[in-house]
């Protein structure tokens, strides 16, 4: 009788060494998971922040290209009249 249990006996330990260090690892994973959830989100935000920031460049731009067209426009009408 003792022939039949002692490997039971040993795949059960087997089984839970197995157990543990599944668990371990999905701990570890969980970790894992929640530490890049977590750089996602700073990410987004940062990517937020950026996009926001190139809009308002944007808008700098637009702003300076109509000030440049308009001082270009008065040069320009200032040659013209000064030649006649």
């Amino acid at each position: 009788m003792l022939k039949r249990v002692d490997p039971l006996r040993k795949g059960l330990k087997d089984l839970e060494t197995k157990a543990e260090d599944t668990r371990q690892k999905g701990e570890e994973m969980t970790k894992i998971i929640a530490e890049l959830e977590a750089s996602i989100a700073k990410y987004k935000e940062e990517y937020a922040m950026v996009i926001s920031d190139a809009s308002v460049i944007k808008n700098d731009l637009s702003t300076v290209e109509k000030r440049v067209s308009s001082s270009f426009v008065c040069v320009t009408l200032r040659r013209v009249s000064s030649l006649h």
